[in-house]
């Protein structure tokens, strides 16, 4: 439970630091300003968060699905490829909610369909990712551990989302 207070604790952190760039007394241009984040450094925060996050779920993971050494010695690795396929979806959610921080101010109706198709479509990819994956961690553990994994990983993701939309602001 302490590690799962930590990750929700972790994206506290990770909001924090777009929270400057979506203030409203924040100015809406393109040029960056004193208070704006240098995007070098977004990178690498962003890069050591999701590293540090990584480690912490795969700690809550491991702390709830007891695993036999012969399961954990497939499901692990095979539990790394997941990882780098979501990764790769959370990066175009993270790219999609840096646009709307940057926009929500003066958003359009044609962005605002855009963001919100895109949105849909990501969620569906990931879906489509967990079905897959779902499949596959059955056939090295048992369809209860592996339906208990997503369970995991679903209250990680949600705690997470919670905070993140939470400390998005609305569409002007």
């Amino acid at each position: 439970m302490k590690l799962k207070l930590s990750l929700l604790g972790f994206a506290l952190l990770l909001v924090a630091f777009y929270a400057p760039a979506q203030s409203d007394n924040a100015k809406h241009s393109s040029a960056p300003t004193a208070g704006d984040p240098d995007p070098g450094n977004l990178r690498v925060f962003v890069a050591l968060a999701r590293s540090d996050l990584k480690t912490q779920k795969a700690m809550v993971i491991a702390e709830n699905l007891p695993l036999t050494e012969a399961e954990g010695a497939e499901f692990w690795p095979l539990h790394s490829e997941y990882e780098t396929e979501l990764s790769k979806l959370n990066d175009q959610k993270l790219a999609l909610i840096v646009r709307y921080a940057g926009n929500y101010k003066t958003m359009t109706d044609k962005e605002a369909s855009e963001l919100a198709k895109r949105s849909f479509d990501l969620e569906e990819e990931k879906t489509n990712l967990k079905r897959k994956y779902f499949q596959k961690f059955e056939k090295v553990i048992p369809a209860t551990k592996a339906a208990r994994f997503f369970q995991i990983e679903n209250q990680v993701n949600l705690a997470l989302d919670l905070r993140v939309a939470a400390s998005l602001p609305l569409i002007k």
